[in-house]
C-alpha cells in the first residue's frame, strides 16, 4: 500500500511538472528587448511617451539568475549549481530527502 502511494505521488509531481514547464514557456519574460537582446523595462511616462528604463550611464542591466539542479543516482546525489548559495540549499534538501528515505525504506 505505502509503495503504491509513493508511485502515485511520483507520477503525480512528475505530471505537475511537466504542466508547470510548459505553462512557464508560453508566458513572455519581458515586455521589450534591447539590441544586445537583454529584456528591458518598459513604462508610461506622465506625458504619454514610452521610456526604456535603463541602468547607470544607459547601460543595459541583465537580471540576476541563479540556479542548481540535483540527480540521485541511487543514494548518490550529484548536485549542479550556478553559485554556492544554491547548491548549498539543495545538499540540505538532498540530506532531509535521503534521511526521507532511510527512515521510509528501512
Amino acid at each position: 500500500m505505502m509503495a503504491q502511494s509513493l508511485i502515485f505521488l511520483g507520477i503525480l509531481s512528475m505530471v505537475i511538472g511537466s504542466i508547470l514547464l510548459l505553462i512557464g514557456s508560453l508566458i513572455p519574460s519581458g515586455e521589450g528587448s534591447s539590441e544586445q537582446g537583454y529584456n528591458t523595462a518598459r513604462y508610461q511616462a506622465s506625458d504619454n511617451s514610452e521610456q526604456i528604463r535603463k541602468g547607470q550611464e544607459d547601460v543595459y542591466t541583465r537580471p540576476e539568475v541563479r540556479s542548481a539542479g540535483v540527480i540521485m543516482l541511487g543514494p548518490i546525489p550529484i548536485i549542479l549549481g550556478t553559485d554556492s548559495k544554491s547548491a548549498q540549499v539543495l545538499i540540505l534538501f538532498v540530506i532531509v530527502l535521503m534521511l526521507i528515505s532511510f527512515i521510509l525504506f528501512k
